[in-house]
């Protein structure tokens, strides 16, 4: 039993070291080759912030425009119409809690 729980802290320690590489080699990358394009800057709010495993954070919100820090907006077809996502990942929280 204790050695199967040692195995899965490993198992998990190593996913995230690995993630926290593959970050780092992202901001030293140079050229279009990158792998994963990380936005250092903050969003004003996100309610719907997911963490990855990789260290890295995406925001799930979907609203009438994207954030002016976002790079990558995404057009969501919604049952109200179309509405915006920013699809970026994000080094750090994507940013505090937004109020309705």
């Amino acid at each position: 039993m204790k050695s199967s729980t040692l195995l899965v802290i490993l198992v998990l320690q190593a996913v995230l070291a690995m993630g926290i590489f593959a970050a780092v080699a992202k901001e030293n990358a140079v050229g279009d080759s990158k792998a994963i394009d990380i936005n250092p800057g903050q969003l004003k709010c996100c309610t719907n912030c997911n963490f990855s495993f990789s260290g890295l954070y995406t925001c799930d919100d979907v609203g009438k425009k994207c954030d002016p820090v976002c790079k990558k907006c995404a057009v969501v077809q919604t049952y109200t119409g179309k509405k915006f996502k920013c699809t970026d990942t994000f080094l750090g929280m994507c940013g505090p809690s937004c109020k309705n």
